[in-house]
Parts: structure tokens; sequence; C-alpha cells
């Protein structure tokens, strides 16, 4: 028989039965406890849910498994084909079946035209690079965070191992920051435009594309990325419109001219604070009178986007020879100390904390 009864001083209520009398009577306060214990448990269980299809879209996109299931196939013939491990595989199916990312069409499997679109290595929509980074560098760091603070020894950031993944997921904040960018550079009307940290060319080339005067230069320490850049170049022969350079900007043989308008992009979590402010105060000594600094960067701790700012800051104190993001005052106070003026701070993307942040020449 079930009754129900005082569970606490608050007045809620607990339902029992009367095999439940005697722990009620000789341990209630440990039944509670275990009651407790069990309901956190399951919060965390289910705060854990969403992890679920970012891993399924992960592997489907790292081994580029909704492309090869884009005509429809069974489980058996993409293991033969590819020489998968078949168990692993009908699990990540299954999993992808539940979640709606797949879909049984007899005994083929037939990706949804949302997961072929955007986590297909061939889509030009795809987003698959932005996983890629999450869980091939984000997560293992985070995960190795107790060694770290036990062994009071951090690891180093191989920019040359994932070189093109952070030029990718970069191009994916510019698609939103680009405007705010052509907006600024327009009203400049410039001759000559740098962009230190360029990748693989992405501002610069739609620059060239969409301003039919100046000169685009571009400066990367990545020769992967750098190698791309002056492929895509190519490609839209504006080899006499647009320059790239492997090089690194602290030793760069700058060409004998000032630079109208200075882009750094994703940049600042490569500088501590010390060398953040010689880098600010080279780029003033490049940048012509009156010149603008352009910066899209996220800002550590602002409004909306605290919680992405905090894990991103987390991922670059496990490195060290990467460095947390600025704050917005620290950045405006460094910028004035160059010589640079804030003009102004637009909204990029809010709850990932980015911004796009243009200075002037003093």
């Amino acid at each position: 028989m079930k009754r129900s009864g005082p569970l606490c001083a608050n007045g809620a209520e607990y339902l029992y039965t009367d095999d439940d009398d005697y722990l009620w009577k000789t341990g209630g306060s440990n039944m509670i406890a275990e009651y407790r214990k069990m309901w956190e448990a399951r919060n965390w269980l289910k705060k854990n849910e969403p992890f679920l299809p970012t891993w399924q879209a992960y592997v489907g996109y790292r081994l580029d498994l909704f492309h090869k299931l884009a005509g429809g196939a069974t489980l058996e013939s993409l293991a033969e084909n590819y020489g998968y491990e078949e168990t692993l595989l009908s699990s990540w199916a299954d999993t992808g079946i539940v979640l709606g990312h797949l879909k049984q069409d007899g005994g083929r499997l037939v990706p949804s035209k949302k997961m072929l679109k955007f986590f297909s290595q061939e889509s030009d929509h795809s987003v698959g690079e932005l996983l890629k980074e999450l869980f091939e560098m984000h997560m293992p760091s985070l995960m190795n965070y107790p060694q770290m603070i036990t062994s009071n020894q951090k690891g180093r950031f191989n920019g040359e191992d994932f070189g093109k993944t952070v030029a990718a997921t970069s191009a994916l904040i510019e698609k939103k920051a680009f405007g705010h960018v052509l907006s600024e550079i327009n009203a400049q009307k410039p001759r000559w435009v740098l962009d230190i940290g360029c990748g693989t060319g992405g501002y610069l080339i739609k620059l060239a594309d969409k301003i039919k005067q100046g000169t685009f230069v571009g400066v990367d320490i990545s020769k992967e990325c750098i190698e791309e850049a002056r492929q895509k170049v190519r490609k839209k022969s504006l080899g006499e419109k647009v320059k790239f350079y492997y090089a690194d900007i602290n030793t760069w043989e700058v060409p004998s001219r000032f630079f109208d308008v200075i882009m750094m992009n994703n940049l600042l979590h490569y500088y501590s604070q010390d060398a953040r402010k010689e880098l600010l105060a080279r780029v003033s000594k490049l940048i012509s009178q009156n010149g603008t600094v352009i910066m899209i960067t996220p800002l550590y701790l602002e409004r909306g986007g605290q919680r992405f700012s905090a894990a991103f800051n987390s991922f670059m104190e496990a490195h060290e020879n990467l460095y947390p993001l600025p704050r917005k005052d620290e950045l405006i106070r460094d910028a004035e100390e160059a010589g640079l003026q804030l003009k102004s701070i637009k909204t990029v993307v809010r709850e990932g904390s980015w911004y796009c942040v243009n200075f002037s020449k003093k």
C-alpha cells in the first residue's frame, strides 16, 4: 500500500510503501540523501545528452560517412568497401537513426538532407571542421586538466598540425563578420590592406572581389595555409591584386609603405599580454595616419558569451604557448598605449563572445 508523508521541513512529500516503513523510521535522513544523490546523478546524465548528436555528427564527418551513404547503402557494403569494423559502424548508425541523422529505406541507410549538407567533406556548406576542432583540439586538452594541474606541466599547441582546421573554423566566423569588415574598408577607401594571420586568405580574396581599388597583402606563419591561399589567388587570377607571404609579422621585412587598413582576426590568443603590446606597437608603426585597425576577436567574459569565452580560455591556458583572451578594457588600454584609439565595437556572435573591434591611429 502506498502512502504519502512529509519528506522534510519544507512540506515536500514522499510516496512510500509498507516495505519502506522500517527504512523510513530508522534511517529517514539516509534515504533522503540517497534519493537526492540519485536525482543529482540523473540530472548530470540529462545534461550530457546533447553531447550525443555532436559525437555522431563528428564521426560521420571525419570518415565522410554521410557522403558515402548519400545514395543509400547497406552497412555491410559500407564495411566491405572501406574496411570498416562492422559492429562499431552499426552502433554509430543506430545512434544516427535514433537522432534522426539517418533513416532506413528497406535495408539501406540514407542520411538526412541536413547532415549531407553540413557534415559532408565535399559540401561548400560544411561545418564539420568546427567539430573536428572541438573533438581533436579542445576536448583532449580539457580532459587532461587533472594531470596538468597535478604535474604542473602544460601542453604545447602545434599550429602546423591544426593550421587548416583553425583556418576553416575561423572562416565560419568570417561569414558572419564580413559585412562589418567590408563596411569599414569601403569607408576607408584604402590603397594598401594588410591581414596579419591571414590563414587561407578568405577575407582578402573576398575583399578583392568586392573592392576594385587597392592592393591586399596577407601574412601567416602556417606554410600550408599560405600555399592554399596562393592557389585560390591563381584560380581567381588575382595575382596582381592579392599577395601572400609566409612569414612572422615580428620579423617580416615589410614593404617600405604604410598600410591604410590592418586586420588581425582570431589572433590575440597567440600573444601574451606583453607580446600583444609589442604587436600593437608594431601595427601602430605600420598603419598610415588616420588608418584603421580591424580585429575580429572573442573577448573574455563579455555579457552573453561568458560560457564560450570561459571554455575557450580554459583551452588556451592548457598550452604553454597560447594565452588567455583579453577583456575589453584590457584590449582598449593596450591599444591606447600603442597610439591606437577605439572607434567602435560591433557584435559578431554574442553567444560566442565574438566582436569586431575597430581602432584608428591617434
